[in-house]
């Protein structure tokens, strides 16, 4: 069987890391409208490790002596492109998670195994360890999506349709040439994951949303209590949900920030999804559900809708993740002083990942404001514009946050 060359090497690992792109940015765009929490949940993680597939093989491309950026996300084709777009604008749940993990992901990981069998080897050893990988964990990736689609499939009793459907993707697929794009010259068409003014994110039946600010009430519940804590993990929880949207809907609507920026936002995504997890496994270890008390959904609106990706971190990441690292100290203390240790133990994580987020805010806006004054003053001046007439959210400054590292 021949083997690649380094230039074949180069083209492939371009349309990859094209790919590997387009699923962490796609499924960034579909988080907030997609209803099932597990789904939140899962795209959480999905976001972050198909970011680090993109970083593994973009840090493997300038190494085979593709240090020109063309190589760095190559279309395989412009059918393909426009296979990608499709997918994106489907609006039913089902056919998303069939798209992703019954056509496009499995395809990519035929693409990845087949490439294995022409690496010239021991000569490209180092892109076989990459591939191999990837391809592994994005074979976990569809065995999670197929338990999601065959619990969908079979609550909504659509069995048959998804496989219409995936039987037209497929044949659309192969048209395009698959993820080598075969027969066809690299793509040129390209197309924008835009999306209309969001007032609220998409929950379940189970959620009570405010829908409006002046709902709000003061929060005098205290975690030394059982109702209390119930109070605030489950006000804790739907923020964790939001964070993950949010972060997802930076990687959409701002393709052009730095590569390590994305690195970050997805890997802020993971971390809020894991969140998510401990924070209604806990809430239900204390005899909490989901939905039991009205939850408020404050700042969304004035959060996703913003242009400037960085006047949702300084929002969002500087102001209230800044608000929650309070939090959560106070949280820490009052279950050590009662004896929760379990309590303690898991909310000490939480601080632990909010401290690097709200570094992160802090980071990126001083790094793209470093020469732009107006923009700076701009940026950091949003939270005050929001918060000015709602209830008092606090924000810690640089001072303060740097003493925690």
């Amino acid at each position: 069987m021949a083997t690649f060359t380094v230039q074949q090497n180069l083209e492939l690992l371009g349309k990859y890391r094209y790919t590997e792109i387009q699923c962490m940015e796609i499924m960034g765009s579909w988080a907030y409208t997609m209803v099932d929490p597990e789904i939140k949940i899962g795209f959480g993680r999905g976001m972050f490790q198909d970011s680090v597939h993109a970083d593994l093989i973009g840090k493997r491309i300038p190494e085979l002596k593709g240090r020109s950026e063309r190589y760095h996300s190559i279309p395989p084709s412009d059918e393909y492109v426009r296979l990608l777009e499709k997918i994106w604008m489907t609006q039913d749940e089902l056919y998303r998670m069939v798209a992703l993990y019954r056509v496009l992901k499995p395809a990519l990981v035929v693409a990845y195994r087949r490439h294995l069998d022409h690496l010239e080897l021991p000569a490209d050893e180092p892109t076989a360890y990459i591939l191999r990988h990837i391809a592994d964990e994005e074979q976990d990736h569809i065995d999670w999506g197929e338990k999601i689609i065959n619990r969908l499939a079979g609550e909504s009793n659509r069995t048959e349709a998804t496989a219409s459907w995936r039987r037209e993707l497929e044949r659309e697929l192969q048209t395009a040439g698959g993820a080598w794009g075969e027969g066809h010259k690299p793509g040129t068409h390209s197309f924008a994951k835009t999306h209309p003014h969001s007032k609220l994110p998409t929950r379940d039946i189970r959620w009570d949303i405010m829908q409006n600010p002046s709902e709000f009430t003061e929060k005098n519940w205290s975690f030394d209590n059982q109702e209390g804590k119930q109070h605030l993990l489950h006000d804790l929880l739907n923020s964790e949900f939001i964070t993950v949207e949010r972060m997802g809907r930076i990687l959409s609507d701002c393709p052009d920030i730095p590569w390590q920026m994305k690195m970050d936002m997805a890997r802020q995504a993971w971390d809020e999804a894991r969140h998510a997890e401990i924070v209604q496994r806990r809430l239900e270890e204390l005899g909490g559900h989901v939905g039991m008390f009205p939850t408020s959904c404050f700042g969304w609106e004035q959060d996703v809708n913003r242009k400037d990706p960085l006047e949702r971190l300084a929002l969002s990441n500087m102001t209230f993740e800044s608000e929650s690292c309070k939090h959560l100290r106070d949280w820490i203390a009052k279950a050590k002083k009662t004896g929760d240790t379990r309590s303690q133990q898991l909310v000490e994580f939480l601080l632990a990942d909010e401290v690097n987020h709200v570094l992160y805010g802090i980071h990126w806006i001083d790094e793209l404001t470093k020469d732009d004054p107006e923009r700076r003053k701009r940026v950091l001046g949003y939270p005050e514009q929001v918060l000015a007439d709602q209830h008092p959210v606090g924000v810690y400054f640089k001072e303060t946050v740097n003493a925690e590292k």
